[in-house]
């Protein structure tokens, strides 16, 4: 008599790890700058036969920022960093980890750090500079790795950067997804032991590898990189819609509960809430509906003339919110990134 086989063992529960920043030495965010191209009308793209009218219709958006050919990605981040090192008003030689965030490969030079080269234009003799990928998620996460870095070394000061150019023949930004438009752009932000305008509170980070294959490359005709064909693939083969769209809600509710714990607040007390900078069908489905909350704390009027920057875009929804003065003191801002793979990681800062 033969015994049967052992049911394979469930996976894991997916648990956050979160991060108090509270506790110990005081972190601040010492500035935030974005380098967006001037932003294409859709209403120009739709006519030039780039976007058709009801996909663009669809993302509810107006505008999106498209660099000239003649620009390089570096040249987008270098003029962030510089922008952000320059509102810090930290030294230079304060600025002892460099970390930039990339998501599309094929816009930027290989076999090149990027990193260093930003080093060089703030003129920081950082002891630490990296590159992060891991997709749009992949800004707060290297965020919050500056942070550590901080209270682990002497550092005084991190310079975080992260940039995308979306050019054919290798993406097509307009046609990746229905109701999503990739932009071209850069944003850095300057975390500092001093003084700056807001206060880090809290970080949480969570990733549900189940998930990983709705991102998985699927043969595909319809355009260079087709990511709606990957998740039918996932969804047909794999798990179904209502399992996987429960899957992200409750990997994004979990992670935003275990930043705002540590942070000793609620949502609903949340000034601003920076999302993703994704379309409106998404903006709603996504975030506002499930959190609810309203798209007036939100900086969708930020998103609909500049477009998904990648990992840049919360802290090009920064920028924004610092340059229109639309931050008071005690002001509570939450970030939220969500990434391939499948990730989510959640920020919480305190305007002082």
């Amino acid at each position: 008599m033969t015994s049967p086989a052992p049911a394979t063992p469930p996976y894991p529960a997916l648990t956050p790890s979160a991060l108090d920043f509270t506790s110990g030495p005081a972190l601040h965010l010492a500035s935030a700058a974005a380098e967006l191209p001037p932003a294409l009308p859709l209403a120009d793209a739709v006519r030039d036969g780039l976007i058709s009218e009801e996909d663009a219709k669809l993302t509810g958006m107006s505008a999106v920022s498209v660099a000239a050919e003649s620009s390089t990605l570096f040249d987008l981040a270098s003029a962030a960093a510089v922008k952000a090192a320059a509102r810090a008003a930290v030294p230079a030689d304060d600025i002892g980890t460099v970390l930039f965030v990339n998501v599309f490969p094929f816009s930027r030079p290989p076999l090149h750090n990027l990193a260093t080269a930003l080093a060089e234009s703030v003129r920081s003799p950082c002891a630490f500079a990296a590159e992060i990928s891991g997709g749009c998620v992949a800004g707060l996460n290297a965020l919050t790795l500056a942070a550590q870095r901080l209270l682990l070394t002497g550092d005084r000061a991190a310079l975080v950067v992260a940039g995308d150019l979306w050019r054919q023949p290798h993406v097509d930004r307009f046609n990746c997804e229905p109701g999503y438009i990739f932009a071209d752009g850069a944003a850095a932000v300057v975390l500092s032991r001093d003084a700056g305008y807001a206060r880090l509170l809290s970080a949480a980070t969570l990733t549900d590898p189940t998930l990983s294959g709705l991102h998985a490359e699927v043969p595909s005709t319809r355009t260079p990189v087709d990511l709606t064909a990957r998740a039918r693939a996932f969804l047909q083969s794999r798990m179904g819609t209502e399992e996987v769209l429960g899957r992200l809600r409750a990997g994004l509710s979990s992670t935003i509960d275990a930043a705002l714990s540590l942070a000793q607040v609620s949502l609903a007390d949340v000034a601003h809430v920076l999302v993703p900078a994704i379309g409106e069908p998404f903006l709603y489905r996504n975030y506002l509906d499930p959190l609810n909350v309203p798209v007036s704390r939100t900086t969708w009027d930020h998103t609909a003339v500049t477009g998904h920057t990648g990992a840049a875009d919360q802290f090009s929804a920064l920028a924004h919110l610092v340059d229109q003065d639309r931050c008071a003191s005690g002001d509570v801002i939450v970030l939220i990134a969500e990434g391939l793979g499948f990730q989510w990681s959640v920020v919480v800062l305190e305007v002082q």
